[in-house]
């Protein structure tokens, strides 16, 4: 990690001022929608997508896998973070080192044999908002997308003079513009995702090699570069007749890697909530202008288009001029299926297009062009290559270090 960082004490993976900047924005959100509190969920669904927000607020290390954690976060007051770890008090305790900052948490209530304490997160929550005085206040749950319908509905049950309103879009606004710490670990993700890269074509120039092989080489490959989560990988290998005019492709991992198969990828490592994506396209045994003309011309196609992309990201545009523009150089070269180009660089938000949303230096988007024939017609469906770049006043950072251009093995 750079000096920026690595200057200051580091609290589960960010400087005070960072967790500082975070909390205030999220306290100037809540006034502007005028909410009281703001219950914060996550979980490890979704290749950990929708535990998120909930690192975003209290940290990397507060969400378990298959669990649910929970964080309360009011307008005054520190928040408290909702863990599944009993203790013989009957409250957590949540050190300095694993969130921001240092609580006792009530979750576990009483059953009705001797001793007994049940895991409760609903009573949890209702204890920390009565504690609280805003039992009659609006309570925003980020999001509705991730809350468990029974813990809601308790919650609702027991609260009922509080007003409950959807609030996923207050994280979601704040975290769209990246700070400095948090655009590190971006480039940091990224280079791990070029690690896993690498790994997939050592394991894929040797012998007998598998697609499950491969995709395994490249989650250790990231793993090994310190990524402290991979969201997936996603790895297939056909050969181009079988990607052009199949609907399924075969997902059995002892799949043999053979001369004349493409190994089409996504790869998504994480670091404290930060995520690249990355997509590098593989060909075994074939150089490309030995390819099929159709392979050649789709691969010019999304070269031009993720090219073109590059070049448009700028501050002041909008994600729909970028769309329209992309999907006219698809057109150009027969493709009048689906098209699209950007995502946002956290995997929770990938169907939120925000077409009319300005870019702003800061944003991050991952930069993969998706094309599908028509209905009806046959040809290739989906990603081939891209990674992740970061918005600046001028032109995009491109976070990785590999060119996305097809690598022969």
């Amino acid at each position: 990690m750079s000096t920026l960082i690595d200057q200051e004490k580091v609290i589960n993976g960010f400087t005070r001022a960072e967790w500082d900047r975070r909390h205030r924005k999220i306290r100037e959100m809540l006034q502007l929608r005028n909410i009281d509190c703001l219950v914060v969920v996550g979980c490890s669904a979704k290749n950990w997508a929708y535990a998120t927000n909930q690192m975003y607020v209290m940290g990397e290390g507060t969400t378990g896998l298959g669990d649910y954690t929970y964080a309360v976060f009011p307008m005054e007051g520190e928040p408290v973070q909702l863990q599944g770890v009993p203790t013989g008090t009957g409250k957590i305790w949540v050190g300095p080192n694993l969130t921001i900052p240092t609580v006792l948490d009530p979750i576990f209530k009483k059953g009705k044999g001797e001793g007994q304490r049940i895991k409760d997160y609903a009573w949890g929550i209702v204890q920390i908002v009565k504690e609280r005085g805003l039992e009659k206040g609006a309570i925003g749950i980020a999001d509705m997308r991730v809350m468990p319908a029974e813990v809601y509905l308790e919650v609702v049950r027991e609260l009922p003079q509080a007003m409950f309103v959807p609030a996923g879009d207050v994280l979601l606004e704040i975290r769209r513009i990246k700070s400095p710490e948090e655009q590190e670990y971006i480039r940091k993700a990224a280079l791990a995702a070029d690690k896993g890269a690498e790994a997939m074509i050592e394991e894929a120039s040797r012998p007998g090699a598998t697609m499950g092989g491969i995709q395994m080489a490249c989650r250790v490959g990231m793993l090994k570069a310190g990524a402290q989560r991979v969201d997936f990988v996603s790895v297939r290998v056909a050969s181009w007749e079988e990607m052009i005019n199949s609907s399924y492709l075969s997902r059995d991992p002892s799949r043999n890697v053979m001369k004349g198969d493409l190994i089409l990828n996504e790869i998504n490592p994480m670091f404290n909530g930060l995520e690249a994506q990355a997509c590098y396209p593989i060909s075994v045994g074939t150089a490309e202008k030995d390819m099929p003309d159709s392979l050649k011309k789709t691969l010019k196609l999304h070269k031009e288009m993720y090219e073109f992309v590059r070049g448009e990201l700028r501050p002041g545009k909008t994600v729909l001029d970028i769309e329209r523009e992309a999907a006219k150089i698809a057109a150009s070269h027969g493709m009048t299926g689906k098209v699209w180009t950007l995502q946002t660089s956290e995997m929770v938000e990938d169907h939120y297009k925000l077409n009319y949303t300005e870019i702003k230096p800061g944003m991050a988007y991952v930069n993969h062009p998706s094309v599908s024939p028509a209905s009806g017609e046959k040809g290739h469906r989906g990603i081939i290559m891209g990674n992740t770049l970061i918005i600046t006043e001028g032109e995009p950072e491109v976070t990785s270090r590999r060119s996305v251009g097809i690598t022969v093995v």
